[in-house]
């Protein structure tokens, strides 16, 4: 941990099956929920490891609200939840909002609490539980982020977390145990759990546990552990980019950063690349539905810094080996939503018969992803299908707008979304926050955009914002700017 608590894997073993063997003696069935509300910790893997122990582990984002936290308890019943002490009067919040009542336990950083987690594992044994465990059972319940509705729980199986774990280990990271990860992405979502609780896990990786994602602070840690590997989201990397010290912090240890969870600009990929020149990049991209699907590897971003070849740093790059990837209804270069299947993909959606079936028709996993795939095989991702604008008659994929926008000297940060209107039916609009010290006008930017894109991609209107509404992964999210914008006019906020 950043805090200076470490845990070896045999003492984490040992503590795991302590905690186990205390949930099942306290009345827990083999397939009993287990939640978990902390940011990232040391626990947090402890209770990841009841899944071996036939229990479901079922992490929830720190992010929500009360009220969203009790919908998808509702949903999933956990016999027990535990959680952080920091989120006491969220849980507080959450009791009286929740039509049942689970066992709640605490725990907290502070070695003078009184922790009822402790006590649980004290009340455990650390023999081994017995249970026949199939590859095909659920080993967590993974939620969705319910960005565009309610939120829907990812059964991810046994098999699906090893087969992750091989194609990350064997085929993009190539981590081995002389490895020293640094783990600032959120645990409760796919990207921190695909790559730190299991990868870097299995891989006997060092890690430096990070509560939340600090840009100075990641920095140091880097220099003062030797940090190896890394992985992060786009808005990290620029934020990491924006500090005054990187240029005066040694880097050297650091051999791989693997950025996932949302697309990126070209610019700050090329912006990031220059700046971490000894290091190498991979890119992932996936689903917590589908697992891993494809990457883009380090040989093929030092490929692309020939002038012929910069169009792969536009790419997710190739499916994994044991992955089958198509376009839904489209040729080469023609653009589909994105169809997967393996091993990884989810064996569906907890207790949704309904939402598994439109999700995993005729096999094949519905990434909602629009996506192209070129002669060569490497995939590019044009946009999410409930993002596509239709303005005019004409599709406008948000992703192309947004590129473009980033090559505009003073914006540092943009989304590109629809907002109903009478003559388009729906009307391209942006949000930008600007560079420190940059100041520019709506009617400037639209200008800009104008000189390089045919002019119905163009949005009607730009809002100049201080920041963007972004999930626990980084992503922008485009429901709460419509929200936000529906009735605000073009350059306030």
């Amino acid at each position: 941990m950043a805090d200076g608590r470490r845990r070896t894997f045999l003492e984490l073993d040992r503590r795991v099956s302590r905690l186990v063997s205390a949930l099942y003696a306290s009345g827990h069935e083999q397939g009993d929920r287990v939640a978990i509300l902390s940011k990232n910790s040391i626990e947090y893997f402890e209770i990841y490891g009841v899944s071996s122990g036939g229990l479901i582990p079922v992490p929830l984002n720190w992010r929500l609200s009360p009220r969203e936290l009790s919908t998808i308890l509702t949903d999933c019943r956990p016999k027990t939840v535990i959680y952080n002490a920091s989120f006491k009067d969220t849980i507080d919040a959450v009791r009286s909002l929740t039509p049942f009542q689970p066992h709640f336990v605490s725990f907290s950083d502070d070695p003078e609490y009184p922790s009822e987690y402790e006590t649980l594992l004290a009340g455990g044994s650390e023999e081994k539980v017995s249970r026949q465990i199939s590859s095909e059972d659920t080993a967590c319940l993974l939620y969705t982020s319910g960005t565009t509705g309610k939120p829907k729980g990812a059964e991810l199986t046994h098999r699906g977390l090893l087969a992750n774990c091989r194609a990350a280990i064997g085929e993009a990271l190539h981590l081995t145990d002389a490895d020293i990860s640094l783990a600032p992405m959120p645990f409760f979502h796919v990207g921190g759990m695909w790559y730190h609780l299991f990868p870097s896990f299995a891989a006997g990786c060092t890690t430096f546990v990070l509560p939340e994602f600090k840009p100075a602070e990641v920095l140091d840690l880097i220099a003062r552990h030797r940090v190896t590997n890394v992985h992060l989201v786009p808005t990290m990397i620029h934020a990491l980019l924006s500090q005054p010290t990187l240029k005066q912090t040694d880097l050297a240890s650091l051999r791989l950063i693997f950025y996932a969870a949302s697309t990126i600009p070209f610019e700050l990929l090329r912006s990031a690349t220059k700046a971490f020149s000894h290091c190498g990049f991979v890119q992932g991209y996936g689903s917590t539905e589908g697992g891993m699907i494809s990457y883009l590897s380090e040989d093929d971003h030092r490929t692309a810094s020939a002038q012929d070849r910069q169009h792969l740093l536009l790419s997710c790059g190739k499916p994994f080996r044991d992955v089958d990837v198509r376009i839904s209804a489209a040729g080469i270069g023609e653009i589909g939503e994105i169809l997967a299947r393996s091993h990884m993909v989810m064996a569906g959606y907890w207790e949704n018969s309904e939402a598994t079936r439109l999700a995993t028709a005729d096999g094949w996993l519905h990434t909602g992803d629009l996506g192209r795939c070129d002669g060569e095989g490497y995939l590019y991702i044009v946009d999410r299908k409930s993002d596509m604008i239709v303005t005019g008659g004409e599709n406008v994929y948000p992703r192309e707008v947004e590129d473009v926008l980033f090559s505009h000297p003073a914006i540092a940060e943009v989304a590109v979304f629809d907002l109903p209107d009478e003559k388009w039916v729906q009307k391209v609009v942006a949000a930008v926050v600007l560079r420190d010290g940059f100041e520019t006008s709506p009617q400037d930017i639209i200008s800009h955009l104008k000189s390089q894109m045919a002019s119905y991609k163009c949005p009607k209107e730009i809002f100049i914002t201080k920041d963007l509404p972004k999930s626990g992964a980084g992503k922008v999210l485009r429901r709460i700017l419509r929200e936000r914008y529906s009735t605000i006019r073009s350059g306030e906020m």
